[in-house]
This record gives structure tokens, sequence and C-alpha cells, in this order.
């Protein structure tokens, strides 16, 4: 299986690139070569840049999937699909559990559950943006590959290779014990 990961040196998108290379998939990976340059040398590497638009290296090769761990904005993600085209059979989306709309969001919700009002653009990701931004992405990754489709909205995510520790604090706190 030929796989691209948007992203693919951190975090999330590491642990997927590790998993494709384990399972004896041909990964590429796409990134702007900064966040963990080193891992993967069995990988292909491509050079970009989402947030200049920089997706020259997309414009040619094919995948049976791509991995978008890295969408965060609309014109990120339609910028990504317009530089793969049809040359990609599956478009899986990271998105997130932000998407849904907090007030009367009932416990045992499923992906039935309202979501916020998407939003095109925004200049900074927040509390009140980001939610609405990946809602947004969501739509337009729906609408272009439709039954090719494949979103993933995961509550927070912690583990190895998390920059962010904020989560993984009350795991180590806890296996500390006492008061």
């Amino acid at each position: 299986m030929r796989i691209l990961v948007l992203g693919g040196t951190s975090f999330v998108g590491r642990a997927i690139a590790a998993d494709a290379l384990r399972s004896g998939a041909e990964v590429t990976l796409f990134n702007r070569g900064r966040t963990n340059p080193a891992p993967f040398p069995e990988a292909r590497h491509l050079r970009g840049d989402r947030d200049t638009g920089d997706y020259a290296a997309l414009r040619t090769g094919e995948w049976d999937a791509v991995v978008d761990v890295t969408g965060y904005r609309p014109r990120q993600v339609d910028q990504a699909m317009t530089a793969l085209g049809d040359r990609v059979g599956r478009y899986l989306f990271v998105s997130s559990h932000a998407v849904y709309h907090r007030p009367g969001l009932a416990p045992r919700s499923d992906e039935s559950a309202p979501l916020r009002a998407p939003l095109r653009e925004a200049e900074e990701l927040s509390e009140e943006t980001y939610g609405r931004l990946k809602v947004a992405c969501e739509q337009d990754v729906t609408a272009r590959y439709g039954d090719r489709a494949t979103i993933v909205r995961p509550g927070k995510v912690a583990g190895p290779h998390d920059e962010q520790r904020g989560l993984t604090y009350w795991a180590r706190r806890a296996a500390r014990g006492g008061r």
C-alpha cells in the first residue's frame, strides 16, 4: 500500500507513519522538514509548506491513501486536495471532537450529534475557531472525495512524542501516587 502522510514526523503523524512502515507500506511524508527531520529514513520525504501554500512536491505521484494530520484551515486542505487531484484512493482527514456543538452535547453522543457552524477563515486558532475551522475542512474533504473520504474525530490524544505535556502530566502524576 502506498500511503502519503501530510505531516508525519511529530506525534500522531509520526505514530501513523511508524505503524504504516512496520506493516510494510510504502510511506511518503510531506512536511517542511523542520520538526524531527531525522525519523524514517526508509520513507520518501517531500518538502513543502502548508502555511505558505507550497504544494509543488505533491504535483506528481499516486497514493492508495492520504492521511491528513496537519489540516487546520480549509485553505490548507483545499490546496492539498487541488495538488493531489484524483491521484489518491482514500483521503483520511484527522479532525477533532471539537467540531461538536457543545451546549446540549449529551453523554454517549455519536457522530450524528450537532456540529458547530463552519468557519472558512480565522486569523488565529483558538477555542472559538478551531472546531469551526475543522468542520469546514471536513465538509471540503467530503465534498471533494465523497465515499473515498474518511473523517476521524478523536477526543484528547496523548502519547509518545506529544509536544503538549498537559494531558500526560496527569497520568505521570497518578503513577507517582500519594496526595
